[in-house]
């Protein structure tokens, strides 16, 4: 299966999953991070199971994405659509827990659970702390947006893969976000960088600091695969978002502003 017929494949197993046309008629879909949806495909799919490990995996994921949106601050105007947000997460969780009770897979419950557990502790760290630098921020971002695929790692005995596997996910990140920023589409990891981040202020700021630091994890990650004897569990150039694309045109530019 191509890798866009899988991802085709989980977002719609994923959407039919989770739809319900009350929330959906008040919020905006959830973000499926295909970045993740692949490297669960790639890491479980010798397991007699594995649609069921990727499809439970994403749905918790998505169901802390959710809560994760919902703001302190509760105005007037905007406390419904908080309240249908925290009612959204609190669904998507169900419908996690009642597919693998279906299953009884007792272990990868316990793995989540842990997963889960040791995430939302890092978060409430994290989300309250003002960072010096976006490499500090991105220190302790790294470890809670693979922290699930982590725990799907060790449950598949595939566990020397975890800090290839933790850098890719943070590079695909980085570019994702490199492309909503080009799109002038605002992001709630822009939000969390601009808030906690003390020296970037504006979105050109931000754009050149993780342009410099998606540089720095793509030599990170030629190191790992240098160093590395075994087939790594996804390709390190896979282009999900189409980002070379934008990476040619932001070049394109450099060299004509460079020879005017």
């Amino acid at each position: 299966m191509k890798y866009i017929d899988t991802i085709n494949y989980y977002t719609n197993l994923i959407t039919q999953t989770i739809k319900q046309s009350f929330l959906n008629k008040y919020l905006d879909e959830p973000e499926l991070e295909i970045h993740k949806m692949i490297t669960l495909h790639e890491l479980v799919q010798d397991k007699p199971n594995y649609e069921e490990l990727v499809q439970t995996t994403m749905l918790v994921q998505i169901a802390l994405n959710t809560h994760d949106k919902v703001s302190i601050n509760f105005e007037e105007e905007n406390i419904r659509k908080q309240q249908l947000t925290v009612l959204a997460g609190d669904y998507y969780s169900g419908i996690y827990y009642h597919l693998l009770a279906n299953h009884n897979n007792l272990t990868f419950i316990r793995l989540l659970a842990d997963g889960i557990n040791e995430m939302t502790q890092a978060k409430m760290a994290f989300y309250y702390s003002d960072f010096k630098d976006l490499d500090s921020f991105l220190i302790d971002y790294k470890e809670i947006e693979s922290k699930l695929i982590e725990k799907v790692a060790f449950f598949v005995n595939k566990s020397d893969q975890i800090p290839y596997i933790t850098t890719w996910l943070l590079a695909k990140r980085l570019e994702y976000e490199l492309i909503q920023l080009s799109n002038g589409k605002g992001t709630f990891f822009h939000k969390l960088v601009m808030e906690n981040v003390q020296s970037i202020q504006n979105n050109e700021q931000l754009e050149k600091k993780l342009r410099q630091h998606l540089i720095k994890i793509n030599q990170d990650l030629a190191e790992i695969i240098a160093d590395n004897k075994k087939n790594l569990v996804i390709p390190k150039n896979l282009d999900l978002f189409n980002y070379y694309a934008l990476q040619k045109k932001w070049n394109m530019v450099l060299e004509e502003g460079l020879s005017q």
